[in-house]
C-alpha cells in the first residue's frame, strides 16, 4: 500500500449559513465550495477523502475558478478531479459534471497518463500518473447549517473540531499533522478537549481514539506529539480495577508506558495520554489535543 504523508489535515468543511466557511472559497456558480487538504495521496486515495465528507475532487468549468484557485491555494501541485482512466484522452470530472473547460499546459492531456494535477505557481493542468502522491482540491456543495449531509459522509451536522480556533469542521479528521497507511489515517486535533470530547469528536466522523498495537504505530504518533511539543489523549482507558481496555473494543495486546507509569490511582487517571516518553494515564476531565484513527 501507498504511504500517505499527511502534511496537514485542515479540511474546513464548516456548516455555515451564507457563504463558504474560513479556510474555502466559494465557486463561481455559487453553490460550491473548494476546500484545499494538504493531505498527500494518491488520486483514488484523494477523490475517497472527498466522498467522505460529502464532496468530490474538484471540477473547474470556468477561468475565474482556475485564477481563484491558482491564488487561493499555497499548496504544491494538487489533484482535480479530471481523470480518463476509462479512456484514454476522453476526460471526465469524478462528480460527473460535464468536462468543458480545461487549462492545459503545452502538451497537456497526452495519453498514457491518467489524472489531472494542477501547477499552483502557473494554475496550468498536467496529466500525471495517478499513483503519485500529492496534495488535493475538495469540492463540496454549500450547505446550510439546517443541511443534513448524507449518511456516506457524516451523519449528523454536529461539526468535527479540528483547529485550536473556534471554528469547527465537519471534515475528518482532525487535526494538523499525521499519517496514512493501509488506508487508515492517524490524525491529530490541535484543540484540547477532554478524553470524553475527544473521543466524540473522531465518533462523528466515524472514526475513534486511536488504539495502538504495534511499535509503527506508536512511532508514527510519537513523531508528531514530538513535533506538536503536547501530550495527546489516545483511545486507552482504565476501569476502576486497574483493567485497560480501548475505546474502539480491540484488544489490547501492545503498551509503552513511560518510565514509573501507569500511576495506580485508576480512579481518578483513568484515561491515556501519550508523549515521546510514552504513555501517562490522567484525568479524564483534562483537556489535550488527541489522536484519531478513521478509515478511508
Amino acid at each position: 500500500m501507498v504511504l500517505l504523508i499527511l502534511l496537514s489535515f485542515l479540511l474546513s468543511l464548516t456548516l455555515a449559513d451564507q457563504g463558504c466557511p474560513p479556510g474555502s472559497v466559494k465557486s463561481q456558480s455559487g453553490d460550491t465550495c473548494f476546500h484545499a487538504v494538504s493531505l498527500a495521496a494518491d488520486f483514488q486515495s484523494a477523490e475517497i477523502v472527498c466522498t467522505n465528507f460529502g464532496g468530490h475532487l474538484a471540477s473547474i468549468h470556468n477561468k475565474r475558478d482556475n485564477d481563484v484557485l491558482m491564488e487561493f491555494v499555497q499548496l504544491d501541485n494538487y489533484w482535480l478531479g479530471g481523470q480518463d482512466v476509462n479512456s484514454d484522452g476522453s476526460w471526465t470530472w469524478t462528480d460527473g459534471s460535464s468536462f468543458n473547460y480545461n487549462n492545459w499546459a503545452s502538451g497537456g492531456g497526452v495519453t498514457g497518463k491518467d489524472c489531472l494535477l494542477m501547477d499552483r505557481i502557473s494554475g496550468l493542468w498536467q496529466p500525471n500518473d495517478c499513483q503519485r502522491v500529492a496534495t488535493f482540491m475538495c469540492e463540496t456543495k454549500l450547505l446550510s447549517t439546517t443541511t443534513t449531509l448524507p449518511t456516506t459522509a457524516v451523519p449528523t451536522t454536529t461539526p468535527f473540531t479540528t483547529t485550536t480556533s473556534t471554528s469547527t469542521t465537519t471534515g475528518p479528521p482532525c487535526s494538523n499533522n499525521g499519517t496514512c497507511i493501509d488506508g487508515q489515517c492517524y490524525v491529530f486535533v490541535q484543540r484540547p478537549l477532554t478524553w470524553d470530547d475527544a473521543l466524540s469528536n473522531c465518533k462523528r466522523v466515524h472514526g475513534n481514539l486511536v488504539s495502538v498495537h504495534n511499535a509503527q504505530v506508536e512511532a508514527i504518533i510519537e513523531q508528531q506529539v514530538n513535533m506538536d511539543n503536547n501530550w495527546h489523549w489516545i483511545g486507552g482507558k482504565f476501569d476502576e480495577n486497574g483493567n485497560l481496555s480501548w475505546s474502539d473494543g480491540t484488544s489490547v495486546n501492545y503498551t509503552r508506558w513511560a518510565p514509573g507509569e501507569p500511576y495506580e490511582n485508576y480512579k481518578n487517571y483513568s484515561c491515556v495520554m501519550v508523549y515521546t516518553s510514552g504513555w501517562n494515564n490522567y484525568n479524564c476531565t483534562s483537556e489535550l489535543p488527541s489522536v484519531c484513527v478513521i478509515h478511508i
